[in-house]
């Protein structure tokens, strides 16, 4: 990679956590993250009036539904996710969908694993176990009630639906680039914004069977931080999307995992969270593990 592309990707995992952390210090992550989707819903409303939308084939309209469905669920877990744990422990867990994508792939694809991403895998996997195992026997009686944490449960659907919608979203790209009647240059920018139109428009419907849940106060007191954290949104994957076109996905995935080490600095330095040094040396050997999985 070229050193521009490396420090475009850094950049790229920096504002990744950076909204991230903002989600994170919210009084009401959930309401947060709705008010947050609803601007980059206005975004998107705008982007959609300059384009054909009619041009697109049903069958990516298809996977940008199911694709929309499934990052509502990401939306509502991870936020979930941020309200009952730490940040320098839910997002480590969250990111290591790159480690499991490759077995999805296997199971639903048929695409083979190689020694090094079995292996890259099993480091990801124990990583995991060590991070959710820190101190909590000392706590609890069984393993079986460390997996039970609301924490645990939420931070794993939220890895869940990274590792579904991956694959979603790697076919509809796939299918996009089909599409000869839109510029080649804006199909990753509205895939993007149509399925977080779809994501937004379904997480405002399920917080809207309960209207006394939405707090309006976390606009009235955070709408800059929301508008912050909608901008990061957007640039994180602008950054990722330009460095896509010159360089392999392998390195960029696997350097784009430097925000857990960015997550675990945030969460000790920032939140005032335990277990700084273990976390930092389990995010180091995660990270090896995503490069196994890269190369192989």
């Amino acid at each position: 990679m070229s050193l521009l592309s490396v420090i475009l990707v850094l950049i790229s995992a920096g504002v990744h956590i950076g909204w991230n952390s903002l989600t994170k210090s919210s009084s009401n992550p959930r309401v947060f993250s709705l008010f947050k989707g609803t601007v980059l819903m206005g975004v998107a409303f705008v982007l959609a009036m300059n384009f054909e939308l009619s041009v697109i084939p049903g069958n990516i309209w298809a996977l940008i539904l199911f694709s929309g469905i499934i990052h509502s669920i990401y939306i509502l877990a991870l936020s979930s996710a941020y309200e009952k744990g730490e940040i320098s422990y839910v997002y480590p867990i969250v990111r290591s969908a790159p480690a499991f994508v490759p077995i999805a792939a296997f199971i639903l694809l048929g695409e083979k694993v190689s020694l090094y991403g079995g292996l890259g895998i099993s480091i990801v996997v124990c990583c995991i176990f060590a991070l959710l195992l820190q101190g909590k026997l000392q706590k609890d009686t069984s393993i079986i009630k460390v997996f039970s944490r609301k924490e645990n449960s939420w931070a794993f659907v939220t890895l869940g639906t990274v590792v579904i919608y991956s694959i979603v979203d790697k076919a509809g790209m796939l299918a996009f680039h089909q599409v000869e009647a839109l510029p080649a240059r804006i199909h990753g920018v509205l895939y993007f914004f149509l399925e977080t139109t779809i994501c937004y428009v379904i997480y405002w419907i399920y917080m809207l069977r309960n209207p006394k849940v939405i707090q309006w106060s976390v606009w009235k007191h955070e709408w800059l931080r929301i508008v912050i954290a909608a901008f990061g949104t957007m640039v994180s994957y602008a950054l990722i999307l330009h460095v896509m076109k010159t360089e392999k996905l392998s390195y960029i995935v696997t350097l784009r995992q430097s925000s857990i080490l960015f997550a675990v600095i945030i969460g000790w330095f920032y939140f005032q969270e335990p277990y700084f040094r273990l976390r930092l040396l389990i995010s180091l050997f995660m990270i090896f593990g995503f490069y196994l999985v890269a190369m192989g």
